[in-house]
């Protein structure tokens, strides 16, 4: 499945720029702030305790119904309710999922609910919001808590309205819009998409990443890319093979030299147990959009950058569980960040687009049934440790995802996938992150503490063109 929605969502992220730049700079109720000063302290609260995308992004917009509409700065004090809840949230419905827009059309709801149900919070009002609250019905009488609380949505609206309530800091720093409107993308996945990536295990988002953050990403690759290949020459010249480095430097990155040539970089791994930026931009930008599309929080599993070198680094078709079964988790989601553009010429990721019509089809393909997904049979041992059978591969119907440094592309651990040789003259660089479902516990020190204790084992070489993959 591929979302190409950089145009749509340039367009949104522009037109929500323009309005905050037109018109936020107007008073915010009877505060000593603008709108856009309460906006974006609402949506950096929202981001700093941790809420999920669509909920930072309702705190950015809760009130853009007050920009939207002619009634002036504050149409209360001359006893009019704009209704600027339904106002914006009908404007972002036009735009965003409901998980953006029913917590701003609830969020005057959920003030008038805590008035009902929290002695304290009407004591904490702002005297506009005390005005404001009388044109809009006052506290809730005992029925409509009742109905409120049944509402979807409600909890996300009453986070939402105690965000709204806090901030008010005129000596607030907070970032700019720009900073929230990158979560877009995330807010947009949904049940239908949801319910394609559970049944294709592939999803290529296009323009994903700004600019700044592809770059961040290859700076992080360069700087841990020099690091492992002198760690490389280190064991070279100490005698030590790559295995006594990763046994004996437990916080280091682990290398993989290339089989051909024990002084080539193949990979390095351990990424962001590494490096603490990687770990914090990773948490930042690309777990929230796997737990939307899976639908549950995820943690990372392990990580590998590929160094894909000219004339090397093909992948034979494969399913990531053939490698993964040998740990705890049932399931596994890798998100692959191409710090250099993949194309054909370099070897890019090929998908079997078929594979989910084709499997329940044949059933004699079917090595085995994980919790409902499909593991094809494939070779045990040898040269090809790991790949689908040929006879099977052929079958399947073969699709090349070309990206760049700013698209990512995620795939679950069933999706059958494989890459050819780097035809082109120069490298291709290439992150993968693996996450594990949260409720399969945490994996991530475990694995890397056993493949430090037994880097030789096959089973951490399934389908990799290294040393000891047979």
């Amino acid at each position: 499945m591929s979302v190409d929605q950089s145009t749509a969502l340039s367009r949104l992220q522009s037109e929500i720029e323009a309005i905050y730049a037109e018109r936020a700079n107007l008073r915010y109720g009877l505060e000593d702030i603008s709108q856009l000063q309460h906006a974006l302290q609402s949506a950096a609260l929202a981001e700093a305790r941790g809420e999920a995308p669509a909920l930072v992004l309702a705190a950015l917009l809760h009130d853009v119904g007050h920009m939207i509409h002619k009634l002036g700065e504050n149409p209360a004090e001359q006893g009019i309710d704009d209704r600027h809840e339904i106002l914006g949230a009908k404007w972002l419905a036009k735009r965003l999922p409901q998980s953006v827009s029913e917590p701003v059309r609830l969020h005057v709801e959920a003030k008038r609910y805590l008035c009902a149900v929290d002695p304290d919070y009407f004591g904490k009002l702002a005297p506009d919001s005390v005005l404001s609250l009388k044109l809009q019905g006052g506290p809730m009488s005992e029925d409509e808590v009742a109905a409120f609380r049944g509402l979807a949505f409600a909890e996300e609206a009453l986070c939402l309205r105690r965000i709204d309530e806090e901030a008010k800091d005129p000596l607030a720093v907070t970032p700019p819009v720009s900073h929230f409107l990158r979560h877009l993308p995330t807010a947009q996945i949904g049940a239908a998409e949801r319910d394609a990536f559970r049944r294709d295990g592939v999803l290529v988002l296009r323009n994903f990443f700004e600019t700044d953050e592809a770059a961040a990403f290859d700076q992080l690759s360069h700087s841990m890319g020099a690091e492992a290949t002198a760690l490389l020459r280190k064991a070279q010249e100490s005698g030590w093979s790559p295995a006594d480095f990763a046994r004996e430097t437990p916080d280091g990155l682990i290398v993989v030299p290339e089989v051909a040539d024990p002084t080539q970089l193949c990979r390095f791994e351990y990424l962001i147990g590494h490096s603490h930026e990687l770990r914090a931009l990773v948490a930042a930008r690309i777990a929230p959009m796997i737990e939307a599309l899976a639908g549950e929080p995820f943690l990372p599993f392990k990580d590998k950058e590929n160094e894909k070198h000219p004339g090397g680094g093909a992948f034979g078709p494969h399913q990531d569980f053939a490698a993964y079964q040998a740990f705890g988790p049932r399931y596994n989601v890798t998100a692959m960040i191409s710090v250099d553009a993949a194309t054909r010429e370099n070897g890019c990721l090929e998908f079997a687009e078929n594979w989910a019509a084709f499997a329940p089809r044949r059933s004699d393909a079917v090595e085995a049934i994980v919790e409902g997904r499909s593991l094809l049979c494939f070779h045990k041992g040898g040269a090809h440790n790991g790949d689908i059978l040929e006879e099977i591969a052929d079958r399947l119907e073969w699709r090349s995802v070309e990206t760049s440094s700013r698209d990512l592309v995620i795939f679950d651990s069933f999706a059958p996938h494989r890459s050819g040789a780097n035809g082109s003259a120069a490298s291709r660089r290439a992150m993968f992150l693996t996450f594990n479902a949260a409720r399969e516990g945490e994996w991530y020190a475990r694995y890397y503490a056993e493949k430090r204790a037994h880097f030789d084992d096959p089973k951490f070489h399934v389908s990799t063109p290294t040393a000891h993959a047979g």
